[in-house]
Parts: structure tokens; sequence; C-alpha cells
């Protein structure tokens, strides 16, 4: 029973999410508290993960785009304390128009070390604290359409669990901004915010999340000698629910579906994080370091 009320409400989630305006940050923040690094975890995993999403309702409809995104990542646990995990994502930036080019390539790498500290029965307290790396080659001056790109960042963070519970907060603050040919690119910091609930059902983990991003203080564009100029809109909020499903196939190996819905929707896509409809799949293969 337990089983059938978890896919219905996947199947639900899955038939809301298409008339509705889901923001999901590819920022490199949402590391935090992700499946990548949950607290307590004996074993190292790698995973694998792919998300399909569409821009939607651009004013301009050649400009609309669908976005295909692997990401490669692990989870490195060396001891009972510390653990390292790490992202490099691919990205396939499809245009719906056939005079816009297609972008395909490398995206911003993010790597975080965690701090792992036992805070009783049931009870995980993790700080964390890494870099979100400009190694995207996917048109980086292009703010408007790629999220977070050209900007190496400190990311500071923590996570804490409890029994079936999840808290997290963290923020992601640039230390070098984006500037080639007379283009330059300051990118503001972001904190963010995400509650969690899970349960576990035989083999099957269904996961409930609210997931906040707010960015503190609005990005800044400028070209050649011309004053900087403030991006409208882009000190945005983005509050997002995420349900999702994860499987034990074996000991080692589960995957999982993923869907985001919004709380709020935005019109504007000044930072690239605006998609109509985004769903991911996951696979994690776990093992002994």
């Amino acid at each position: 029973m337990e089983r059938f009320k978890s896919v219905l409400f996947a199947s639900l989630m899955f038939l809301f999410a298409g008339s509705v305006y889901s923001q999901c940050s590819d920022a490199g923040i949402c590391i935090i508290g992700s499946d990548h690094n949950k607290s307590g975890s004996q074993k190292s995993s790698i995973n694998f993960e792919y998300s399909y999403g569409q821009s939607g309702n651009e004013i301009y409809d050649e400009y609309e785009y669908t976005v295909h995104e692997f990401k490669l990542g692990g989870n490195f646990v060396f001891s009972k304390a510390f653990s390292l995990s790490a992202v490099l994502p691919f990205m396939s930036v499809v245009y719906n128009s056939s005079n816009v080019l297609s972008r395909n390539g490398i995206a911003d790498a993010t790597v975080l070390a965690n701090y792992h500290i036992p805070a009783g029965k049931l009870k995980n307290f993790t700080l964390m604290g890494g870099l979100k790396l400009a190694t995207s080659g996917l048109d980086p001056d292009k703010f408007g359409y790629f999220n977070a790109q050209g900007s190496n960042d400190i990311i500071l963070g923590a996570d804490f669990n409890y029994s079936f519970l999840n808290l997290s907060a963290g923020f992601q603050i640039p230390f070098s901004n984006y500037e080639n040919d007379g283009v330059k690119f300051k990118r503001g910091p972001d904190f963010m915010l995400r509650a969690g609930y899970l349960r576990k059902a035989d083999d099957l983990l269904i996961k409930f999340e609210v997931l906040g991003i707010k960015r503190l203080v609005k990005s800044e564009y400028s070209h050649n000698s011309l004053p900087a100029s403030e991006i409208k809109n882009s000190d945005f909020f983005q509050l997002n629910i995420l349900g999702g499903l994860m499987y034990n196939f074996s000991r080692d190996l589960s995957g999982g579906i993923t869907l985001f819905l919004p709380m709020l929707k935005r019109d504007e896509n000044s930072d690239g994080t605006k998609r109509s409809f985004t769903i991911a799949a996951k696979f994690s293969y776990a093992f002994d370091l």
C-alpha cells in the first residue's frame, strides 16, 4: 500500500508539472544537502544523472530552448568524519528555432569537502566547504541563458539530519568574475535554504523537499569602457518543491526519478534558471574506498 501511494504521488506531480514554471538552479549551491553528500553515509558512491528541461514562454520564440544535462558525480568517503563530493556536468542547449545554433559542452564543475559530526542517536551534522569552478565552454557571456557561468565561487554550508528529516543552508560567493573581450559580468552571491523529508518503504525511498534560493545582490554587466549596469530582476527568489523516488535494485545499485515544481512563477529568465518543466533521473553505485 505504501509503495502504491508513493507511485501515485509521483504520477500526480508529473501531470501537474506541465503547466507550471519550475526554477531549477544549476549554480552549484544545490549540492548542499543533496544525495551526493548525505550525512552519515559510510560508503563511497559514483552517480550519473540526466535531466531534461525547457525554458518556456520566452518573449521571443527563437530564444526558447531545451536543456539536456548529464552529471557525473561522486561522494568519496575517506573516514567517518570526512568525505569529498564532486560533480562535472555536460549540457546540451537546443534552441527551438533553426536560426539559433545549439550549444554543447562541459558546464561548471563543483567540488565540496564534507566534515561529518555525530550529534547523537539518529542525528548527524555536516559542515561543508568547496568551490564552483568556471570550467564551462557554453558561451559564458550569455548570462541570460546559462546559469552561473563564468565565475569562480566559494560554497559554504551546513546540513543537519534527524531521523527522516533534513535541513540544509548555505552560501555561494563569487571571488572572481567573467571578463573577456571587453565584456565583464559580476554575479551576485546566493543564499540557499532547503528542508526535506525522507521515508523508506522496503527498498523504496520517498523524498520530499522545499528548496529556496535568494540572490542577495543584483548581478552587473558592462561592455568595453561603458559603466556597469545592473541586470533586471537578477536578484530573484526561487522557491521550489522537489519530489522523488529512489529504489534499491541491489545492495550497491540504486536509481530513481525527481520532479521539480515551483511555488512561485517567474516571467523573467535573467540568469538562466527558468524552466517550464524539469525532470531528472539518477543512478548511483556504492562501493568501499
